[in-house]
């Protein structure tokens, strides 16, 4: 289930009072009329994964035997023989576009054989509704996947019935993916993504990986070679459907040595499991439900427990990057300082090529800009803009360029903003949901540049 979150809406640090003018450069609104979108080409991503064998095998035995709510799964279950994939005969020309290049990415690079079809009776169907709709169901999700349902009809008769647990289910043949018809070309693709993953394999997500959509952190927002790796695990010949856990263990690393041979050679890191006190924390912090008092608590809660708990690695960064969302508007210096920590722990961990480093720079390229600082605020821009491009990311590569777009305006080299704001919408235009919404942020970002600014520190 992709969960919806306050945490990655193109976000750069509104939270911050600025004396400049909020009007963009006069031709902006005409440019986002004008504009056409920019797509992503249909990556195809490295075949090994840079990690111990030993680690991918523990975390894949937890993400193929638990579910989300800590709930256990006896036996793994798989679908047999060919997969068939079909989608809403008035689903939107660019969903079922975004289908067709993940299909083809799951047969080439996780090996699956797996194929387009229509009907309600394929093994996977794909069923997009008004996003309010879905919500109605389940507040706090994106989209969702359900198993023994055929369409959206058939999950409402059935969905509080032991029909739609995964902990009983026995073997996939139809299983459901929810989607909303009416978002971004982004995340149209993200939710293709993770529920089509969760539908052919685990349906459980675990912080501590780092390279991962089964994550629930939402930093990789589309299939990573690991993803492809443990998909191609879930189907290989030595597992079989209702296999236990110690059955699928004990073939799991003749599995792994075949299909990623560098992981052999790599010693484990052994990151302890993840507390459910800090998960449950970050999900009170950065879910819609709570009050904004119980928010800031839980995220305040959560440094602590990972502190405590030792957690050496982006769990830790993933926690001060909360609270600085959750501190933007009460407690802007806390935000300024926690994006700061967590871009620090990020770097240090992945470099500034990664997406949970470009993830914490945009917001530092944001209060480099509010303060002038136009050099530093290049820096994070320039480092970032490969991560964004690598991981896909639309609206990230937005807010980027668009910054630049104004950095360089205030530097008086108006025609290479202009250049750079016509790329920033192109990109608006496929991670951003509307015309309107591209118009606003860019408008948003127009604001972080001061009247008077210097050229660096």
């Amino acid at each position: 289930m992709k969960r919806i979150s306050s945490l990655f809406c193109c976000m750069v640090l509104f939270g911050c009072d600025s004396q400049a003018p909020s009007d963009v450069s006069r031709n902006s609104v005409d440019l986002v009329s004008t504009v056409g979108m920019q797509t992503f080409p249909n990556a195809s991503v490295a075949r090994s994964v840079s990690r111990s064998n030993a680690d991918i095998a523990q975390e894949f035995l937890e993400l193929g035997f638990a579910l989300e709510s800590g709930q256990d799964i006896t036996h793994l279950t798989r679908f047999d023989g060919p997969i068939f994939v079909a989608i809403t005969p008035t689903a939107p020309k660019r969903v079922v576009q975004e289908l067709d290049r993940l299909i083809a990415r799951l047969r080439s690079e996780a090996g699956l054989n797996i194929r387009r079809s229509t009907g309600k009776t394929a093994n996977i169907y794909v069923e997009t509704l008004p996003k309010k709709q879905l919500q109605k169901a389940i507040p706090t999700a994106a989209c969702f996947v359900v198993p023994n349902v055929s369409g959206w009809s058939d999950y409402r008769r059935n969905r509080f019935k032991n029909v739609v647990d995964w902990t009983r289910l026995e073997e996939r043949k139809h299983i459901t993916v929810f989607m909303p018809s009416d978002v971004s070309p982004q995340e149209t693709r993200d939710c293709l993504h993770e529920e089509i993953a969760q539908a052919l394999g685990p349906v459980n997500d675990l912080y501590r990986l780092p390279d991962s959509v089964y994550n629930d952190d939402n930093f990789n927002i589309s299939l990573t070679a690991y993803d492809m790796l443990i998909l191609e695990a879930y189907y290989a010949p030595e597992i079989r459907n209702g296999m236990s856990k110690v059955q699928v263990a004990s073939v799991l690393p003749q599995i792994l040595a075949r299909l990623n041979p560098i992981g052999q050679t790599l010693p484990p890191v052994r990151l302890q499991p993840t507390s459910r006190d800090w998960a449950r924390s970050i999900e009170t912090a950065l879910g819609p439900k709570a009050s904004n008092s119980k928010r800031r608590s839980a995220a305040y809660r959560a440094i602590q427990i990972a502190k405590s708990k030792g957690y050496q690695d982006h769990r830790l960064g993933f926690s001060y990057f909360a609270r600085a969302q959750i501190s933007l508007h009460d407690d802007p210096r806390l935000a300024a300082t926690d994006f700061a920590q967590a871009y620090a722990i990020f770097k240090t961990l992945f470099g500034v090529s990664d997406i949970h480093t470009a993830q914490a720079a945009v917001q530092m390229a944001s209060l480099s800009l509010s303060a002038g600082k136009y050099d530093a605020a290049l820096g994070f821009i320039n480092d970032s803009i490969p991560a964004a491009r690598k991981s896909q990311n639309g609206s990230l590569l937005f807010s980027l360029l668009a910054m630049k777009s104004e950095i360089y305006e205030g530097l008086g080299r108006f025609s290479d903003a202009k250049s750079l704001r016509k790329e920033a919408i192109s990109w608006g235009h496929y991670g951003l949901a509307s015309r309107a919404e591209i118009s606003k942020r860019l408008s948003q970002v127009a604001d972080l540049r001061p009247k008077v600014s210097t050229k660096g520190f």
